[in-house]
């Protein structure tokens, strides 16, 4: 649904206040699908938690169960709980006295040590993690799906705009070099879902900025790169914003 309204959006050239809202809706949607996934995976059992960088690590109870690691980028990744230092007689969770810990000496190290995930074997690891990926699986993808959509957001709103402003602006080149690097720019976009968004910003640029301005596409000049393309289908202008 918000990429829609990005493709909807990128038809008319955005002010800053409307691409700073854009942008707050898109990071709400990535919070909202990383709350989802941190309450699924608490319902799985995962209910601590640790910061590290750039992603957070999940970690269950179960010292067999894996270790899920979130990155801030929407990937996902299972691995191993490592072995953990605990009280003898009590849980990692449920660590007990402080004084247990007395008998945590060389010779009895052992009674102090889960090895967790390290002492079952490959084939039931797989299984449990297939498990865990199999109960995440909406969340994670959904995840996955904001990230996209946010950097998205992104490109077609800020980077995009600030590239081609950059071309534009350089009065140190002649202004039909500038709109043939500007229509090569929208023709090496990718005809997939994201590089038709990009492609419609693009284009939106031209109608907002070049077409309106002093130094237009010629009506001959954008023919004659439209003959040359790449993409399935020609840079349509206005037949009002293009001057002979």
């Amino acid at each position: 649904m918000l990429l829609l309204l990005a493709l909807a959006l990128a038809e008319e050239t955005p002010v800053d206040d409307d691409v700073d809202e854009v942008m707050i809706i898109y990071d709400r949607e990535v919070g909202r699908a990383r709350d989802a996934l941190k309450l699924k995976l608490r319902e799985e059992g995962y209910v601590r938690s640790e910061r590290r960088g750039d992603y957070t690590v999940f970690k269950n109870n179960t010292p067999w169960h894996p270790q899920v690691w979130v990155h801030d980028d929407g990937w996902v990744s299972l691995r191993r709980q490592p072995p953990r230092i605990h009280s003898p007689g009590h849980s990692f969770a449920d660590q007990g006295s402080p004084l247990n810990y007395l008998w945590c000496i060389p010779t009895l190290m052992t009674a102090c040590v889960s090895v967790g995930g390290w002492a079952i074997g490959e084939r039931k690891y797989s299984a449990i993690k297939s498990d865990v990926l199999e109960g995440t699986r909406g969340e994670v993808r959904a995840l996955n799906d904001a990230v996209v959509r946010e950097h998205l957001g992104q490109r077609v709103y800020k980077d995009i705009p600030a590239d081609l402003d950059t071309i534009w602006r350089d009065t140190t080149q002649p202004a039909e070099v500038r709109r043939r690097v500007i229509f090569l720019y929208w023709d090496s976009r990718l005809e997939n879902e994201a590089g038709f968004a990009a492609k419609a910003a693009i284009r939106s640029y031209v109608l907002g900025v070049v077409q309106s301005g002093a130094e237009p596409f010629p009506a001959e000049e954008l023919k004659s790169l439209n003959d040359g393309r790449q993409s399935l289908d020609p840079l349509v202008l206005e037949a009002q914003t293009v001057q002979p």
